[in-house]
């Protein structure tokens, strides 16, 4: 199941942090930020720090970051039966090496 974020109904306030740096928020919730590059570009990133896209000035990075919240899933994709099968079966052999490693500590600590 994936569910999309709240449609984008209020206005994304930006904040200048540091020289060629903005973060935008709206309602308080982080949307993303915008960084200028060594060449004059800005890059934007959504609000899992994605790159958005390459852009030629601020107000353009600016509204692609600010859209890009209202298009993204907030969750991942169901894994497909078989990857739940294979992360199940990694995590019960990882369990069963940490019992083991345990249980190798504790019959060679000596006794005092």
């Amino acid at each position: 199941m994936s569910l999309l974020a709240p449609a984008a109904t209020e206005r994304v306030t930006w904040a200048r942090v540091s020289e060629g740096f903005f973060v935008g928020s709206r309602s308080g919730d982080y949307v993303g930020c915008v960084e200028r590059t060594p060449d004059g570009n800005f890059v934007g990133f959504d609000f899992r720090s994605t790159p958005v896209g390459r852009y030629a000035s601020l107000a353009e990075a600016q509204r692609a970051v600010g859209g890009a919240q209202a298009t993204r899933p907030l969750t991942s994709p169901e894994p497909s039966a078989r990857t739940q099968m294979l992360w199940q079966g990694a995590a019960s052999i990882s369990g069963v090496l940490a019992l083991g490693a345990l249980a190798a500590a504790v019959l060679t600590t000596p006794l005092i």
